[in-house]
């Protein structure tokens, strides 16, 4: 009875998620229709006249059946991602889709009763409305209880900690952990952040039992290889699905594929390093010089307000130059708004001798919290980011990217000497991946680290996802001061 109950669950599941994804379709149907009768007339002379009826929606069911395959196909009702890799995916299912019906309306001369433009339009909105549908969808499964997994972690370290803060944050996956396993007797019994230690390692298979857990994640990254195999094939035995974190934290991992020798039981990680392509490289370039143009007409007001603001507040230039450090080490000349009063340097040189705390703070971060240089409007350019607009112009120069490495300061080289030619090997970026990961509340060592670790991990996808993540940090002003 238990078992017909959980597959029930399961099937459950599924058909929300096809639910969610019939939502998103329709509605997205409903915009390219708006689309094509409302706004494509004002833009394209001679477009024929559009009728559309409701009628419409039941008449094409097959439509989306074919998103649906496809999505099925990717596997996206079964397995828990994160959102970003969710989407993805989704952006490829949807894309095989459209491609598929565009081909099933031509080849099968149906043209005059399924709009060309409707379907492309279709497209071009279904790859923002199915991820934001998906999104908002699982969060109220999640919260209803309905998509939600208990999964425990073996291993209350370090790595077992990172893991429960990484799932979570991405309750998209729907993981609820509801606690440790451990060896550490002093751990037993207690709470670490919220989550109970229920007792040692070897006693799992009774947890798991007991806790009704389908999922355990295996945290000890420091354990002996042998042990680390045998453990995790124990736990594969007692458990549907089992997680292991190895010990490669750091090491690029994203652009990687597994091969194994059958004989000798060893795996291979091939790891890419994306950039080292030429067309990787000028795909990149491609997606700067696009979104920079795409973006002018808005950004270019911005900057004109920005900068007769910060003249009227205070005299001298709105926007000036520094040297950073580029790619393969070249100095270029860095554009940003000016946030500082005249004699910026003298002050600050006076101010560290002055406090030893504010020393320290600069010596760990390179910023001050409360730094006595910054005037009025720059305080707020600094918290949302906005300083950094200019270096839009950088972008087209082709000193910069919108996503890379922080641009470093020449006096910074000594600092970042064991990371230099990784970080070097790319265009710093107007933001990266350390401005998403708490900004200036991360130490300088650990930004170096995020910049040396997204250089060797690189891929288009990454830098779309950190542009949104980068709008959404910057509204928050998490992170910045």
């Amino acid at each position: 009875m238990t078992d017909i109950l959980k597959c029930i669950t399961r099937l459950l599941k599924v058909l929300c998620l096809v639910m969610i994804d019939l939502c998103a379709f329709y509605a997205s149907l409903f915009i390219a229709w708006i689309v094509r009768a409302e706004i494509m007339p004002y833009f394209i002379s001679n477009l024929p006249v559009f009728s559309f009826s409701y009628g419409h929606f039941i008449s094409f069911w097959w439509i989306p059946l074919i998103f649906i395959s496809f999505i099925s196909f990717e596997a996206l009702y079964i397995r828990n991602l994160p959102f970003w890799d969710e989407a993805r995916t989704m952006v490829k299912a949807i894309t095989h889709a459209g491609i598929t019906l565009m081909a099933i309306v031509t080849l099968g001369k149906m043209g005059d009763i399924v709009s060309r433009l409707v379907l492309l339009s279709l497209w071009l909105i279904s790859v923002f409305v199915f991820p934001v549908f998906r999104l908002w969808g699982k969060k109220i499964l999640y919260a209803i209880g309905l998509r939600r997994e208990r999964i425990i972690i073996i291993g209350a370290g370090n790595a077992g900690r990172l893991v429960m803060d990484g799932l979570q944050r991405e309750k998209h996956m729907g993981y609820d952990v509801i606690g440790f396993l451990d060896d550490d007797p002093q751990k037993t019994g207690k709470s670490i952040c919220g989550k109970k230690v229920f007792g040692n390692v070897e006693e799992f298979p009774r947890f798991i039992k007991e806790l009704g857990v389908r999922t355990a994640v295996i945290a000890i990254p420091s354990l002996p290889p042998e042990r680390l195999s045998a453990l995790t094939a124990r736990v594969q035995n007692t458990i549907t699905n089992t997680m292991v974190v190895p010990d490669l934290k750091g090491i690029a991992l994203l652009n990687t594929a597994l091969f194994h020798l059958f004989l000798e039981e060893i795996f291979l990680m091939n790891i890419r390093n994306n950039l080292k392509s030429a067309t990787n490289r000028f795909v990149k370039r491609l997606f700067d010089i696009t979104v920079s143009i795409i973006s002018m007409p808005v950004l270019l007001p911005f900057i004109g307000i920005i900068g007769l603001i910060i003249r009227l507040e205070t005299p001298g230039f709105a926007i000036y130059a520094h040297d950073r450090i580029g790619k393969n080490g070249k100095i270029f000349r860095c554009y940003k708004f000016r946030t500082m009063q005249k004699d910026a340097e003298e002050t600050l040189k006076e101010v560290l001798e002055n406090s030893e705390t504010l020393r320290n703070e600069w010596e760990q971060t390179w910023k001050l919290k409360e730094d006595p240089r910054i005037t009025k409007i720059g305080r707020f350019l600094r918290k949302s980011s906005l300083d950094e607009l200019p270096q839009i112009f950088n972008v087209l120069r082709g000193e910069m990217s919108l996503v890379g490495p922080r641009p470093y300061l020449p006096r910074e080289k000594t600092d970042i000497i064991e990371n230099i030619q990784a970080i070097c090997s790319a265009k710093p970026g107007i933001t990266g991946l350390w401005q998403v990961s708490g900004r200036s509340t991360t130490g300088y060592k650990y930004r170096v680290k995020l910049d040396t670790w997204y250089v060797m991990n690189w891929s288009l996808w990454f830098d779309i996802a950190i542009i949104f993540k980068t709008i959404r940090v910057v509204l928050k002003t998490e992170g910045a001061y």
